[in-house]
């Protein structure tokens, strides 16, 4: 999957912030909010998941 080059500590810089649990649209827009290239956000958006509890299913599912 590509997003871009970035590796799970650069997402995780993207998600900071962001209450966990919640749904894939706020965790998009909250990296966004945060500067995540649109790549990204598209790849969090288009997850399989519909809700994430953690910064690690997040990260799973970007295939990092």
């Amino acid at each position: 999957m590509d997003i871009g080059g970035f590796g799970a500590d650069d997402v995780k810089k993207y998600l900071e912030g962001i209450n966990l649990p919640a749904s894939k649209e706020e965790v998009a827009s909250g990296a966004e909010s945060n500067g995540a290239p649109g790549g990204l956000v598209d790849q969090i958006k288009n997850a399989a998941k519909d809700k994430f509890q953690n910064q690690g299913e997040v990260i799973s599912q970007l295939g990092l």
